[in-house]
């Protein structure tokens, strides 16, 4: 059986969530993410809940703060899996 591609607002969305997922584990907060971004705390929240897509650039910058491989919260390891 083949598996169903997801939409671009379900791959945001996913996408969004890993990126919640790591801040969880890493015990970062909305207001660290925007002084990263250079956003308010307002658009972070917009990002982290996935209301508003990340850009490529602002995804690159998030796995750097992080200091995990960007392709994990792209979700390509999943897909190269």
């Amino acid at each position: 059986m083949q598996r169903r591609s997801m939409t671009p607002a379900e791959y945001g969305a996913a996408v969004a969530a890993e990126v919640r997922a790591e801040m969880g584990r890493q015990d970062r907060r909305a207001s660290d993410l925007a002084a990263v971004l250079a956003v308010s705390t307002t658009t972070a929240r917009s990002r982290m809940s996935g209301a508003v897509v990340f850009d490529v650039v602002e995804l690159l910058l998030v796995a750097t703060w992080l200091d995990v491989p960007v392709e994990r919260l792209a979700l390509m390891e999943r897909r190269i899996a």
